[in-house]
């Protein structure tokens, strides 16, 4: 044989086993790189897996809280209703103890009154009327009654007004009256009655 020839046939030889040894080189390189892509697409998807078990982790400790707050929030308007209603029980037990107060003060006073009356000098008093009614001289002599009956403020000013609504102007006496002899002058309490 040529030697030329035997020297191709001894180089394609040799690039044969280097590309079979390239082969198997690229054979496990590719193997390799298969083993890391699984071994990143399983560590992918850990990872993938834990992060969605961290958000759901979170999503519910967010439902828990705003569940939470729901909760606080229906709480604090009860008791903003319980203590409007407590400020309202307490505005009308103040206006009762205050009307109350003001119902005992003057059923004191009344009973302070009743009892000055129990020290009255009846012939005293007798004789205040008596001239109240034969002089007719309501205005000088309606204190001095007010004070011995131990008359309320709001009873002297109704007396006043009553005495005032129903003075009679001074006119001539009726004739029923003036010839009497036991007549009383037309100035006393005494003449506003008709005698028979």
């Amino acid at each position: 044989m040529n030697p030329f020839v035997t020297l191709l046939i001894e180089c394609l030889r040799r690039r044969k086993k280097n590309w079979q040894k390239l082969w198997m080189r690229t054979g496990l390189c590719i193997d390799l790189l298969n083993q890391d892509y699984l071994l990143i697409r399983m560590a992918t998807t850990q990872i993938v897996e834990i992060l969605a078990r961290q958000q759901a982790q979170r999503e519910e400790e967010l439902a828990q809280t705003q569940r939470h707050i729901l909760a606080l929030q229906e709480e604090i308007e009860e008791l903003e209703r319980e203590n409007r209603l407590h400020n309202q029980q307490v505005g009308a037990c103040m206006l009762l103890l205050g009307a109350l107060e003001a119902m005992l003060k003057a059923e004191l006073r009344n009973m302070e009154r009743m009892q000055k009356r129990e020290n009255v000098d009846m012939t005293y008093l007798k004789n205040v009327i008596l001239k109240l009614l034969e002089t007719g001289e309501v205005e000088a002599l309606l204190p001095v009654v007010g004070m011995l009956l131990q008359f309320s403020p709001d009873e002297i000013k109704k007396c006043q007004q009553t005495y005032r609504a129903s003075a009679v102007p001074s006119s001539p006496v009726s004739t029923s009256v003036e010839a009497s002899p036991s007549a009383p002058s037309s100035g006393s309490l005494f003449s506003r009655f008709l005698y028979s």
